[in-house]
Parts: structure tokens; C-alpha cells; sequence
């Protein structure tokens, strides 16, 4: 048996596994002396996990639909902010109060240029 049940079986090994397990019910007198291995719980098993990993695609594609919609939709908020943004400047000016509600500076207390280092007196 598997000692490590955490992690996902590959492709490759499962789709070796299908073809055993096709194999095996093909089978007329295929009898196991351990009840835990018969045709009947082979393919109920194999009927499981492939429903399951079904769902499970399902499940992916609605989560990719769903980001896809999110990030548009985020999109078009910011570009709405954005806009609004442009539209209260355009109404108000530039060196408004209206412009600081908005978590803007207002042009005259902009700074310009390179910051000055602090002149620490005159070292001559």
C-alpha cells in the first residue's frame, strides 16, 4: 500500500491503473480469496473516482469563470475611479480641497525637484 495518501497520484499511474482494472472485469472467473478486491468494489470504486474527479473539473472551470469575471469587474471599478478622479479635478481644479478628500495632494503643496540634504553649517 501508499504510505503517502496526501498527495495526488499521477496521470500516468492512474491511467495504468484503469487499464488494469478494465483488465480484471473483463475477467469471467475472476474470484479474489480478499472480499475487499471484488469486481463489484472495482468498479465501484473506479464509478467514484471518476465522478469525483469530474466534479472536480467542474468545480475548476466555475472557479476560472468566476476569477475571470472578478478581475474584469475590478478592472472596470478602477477605471470608473480613475475617471471620476479625472472628472473632479477637471470640475474643481487642481489645488482644490475636493482634490485632498480624495487622498490627493493639491498642486501648490506639491513638491518639485530633487529633496535637499540638510545643510549641517558650513564645513569649510
Amino acid at each position: 500500500m501508499a504510505k503517502r495518501k496526501t498527495t495526488r497520484v499521477t496521470q500516468r499511474i492512474l491511467k495504468k491503473d484503469k487499464q488494469i482494472a478494465s483488465a480484471v472485469l473483463t475477467f469471467k472467473d475472476y474470484a479474489p480469496s480478499n472480499p475487499d478486491f471484488t469486481p463489484t468494489s472495482l468498479r465501484e470504486a473506479l464509478e467514484k473516482m471518476e465522478k469525483a474527479l469530474s466534479a472536480e473539473a467542474k468545480a475548476v472551470e466555475a472557479l476560472a469563470r468566476a476569477r475571470e469575471e472578478a478581475l474584469e469587474l475590478e478592472w472596470r471599478f478602477h477605471e470608473l475611479v480613475l475617471g471620476a478622479k479625472r472628472q473632479v479635478i477637471a470640475q474643481y481644479g487642481d489645488d482644490s480641497d475636493e482634490i485632498t478628500t480624495l487622498g490627493m495632494k493639491k498642486k501648490s503643496e506639491r513638491r518639485y525637484g530633487r529633496p535637499r540634504k540638510a545643510d549641517k553649517g558650513s564645513e569649510s
